[in-house]
């Protein structure tokens, strides 16, 4: 494949005709729209249509990119704003959502755990649960990009577009927004 100097010429080629390129974009960077996208759902066939259909709305708004962006923030911007409809409207209709893996709790007992012991460890993950619907977005998401994902304050930035010192605040505010919802219990 030819080299080019940037994602705004790409983008200029795809517009004029050249659809084949858009393969380029998909590639490059759906590894970052995959990251994002399981990040608010784990079905993996789920996973796969959510990214397709973001795809395919970048696509339908080509013409909309900005020259000076990279097409990688400009459509983790799309990616993220789609997620977030997408995990509204499974609140809005009562069906289960789960924001966190299975890790994001340490899981400091033994795996034969007693009944009593799993029945508290069940309360405290649903409390946790609970607790992280209840932020905002804005708090949230570098909250469980930070401790979910492993990320670091420099990677969620760049994908996100939010400097580091604001993303540092927002998770600190998230973690002291749960801890006085989870009443100073879990974290």
């Amino acid at each position: 494949m030819k080299r080019f100097k940037s994602d705004s010429e790409i983008v200029s080629r795809i517009l004029d005709g050249d659809r084949e390129l858009y393969r380029h974009l998909v590639d490059t960077s759906s590894p970052i729209i995959f990251h994002l996208v399981r990040s608010f759902e784990k079905n993996e066939e789920e996973v796969k249509g959510m990214v397709q259909e973001i795809f395919v709305k970048a696509y339908t708004k080509l013409d909309r990119f900005e020259k000076r962006a990279k097409f990688s923030t400009w459509i983790y911007s799309i990616a993220l704003n789609y997620c977030r409809d997408y995990a509204k409207n499974i609140r809005r209709n009562n069906r289960r959502f789960s924001e966190l893996g299975e890790t994001f709790i340490d899981d400091h007992t033994s795996e034969e755990l007693q009944p009593d012991e799993s029945m508290e460890r069940q309360e405290t993950e649903g409390a946790l649960y609970r607790a992280i619907e209840k932020l905002s977005p804005e708090q949230s998401e570098p909250l469980l990009m930070k401790y979910r994902d492993g990320m670091s304050y420099k990677a969620i930035a760049q994908q996100t577009g939010v400097s580091e010192s604001a993303l540092k605040v927002r998770v600190h505010r998230a973690r002291l927004e749960l801890k006085r919802n989870l009443g100073n219990g879990v974290l």
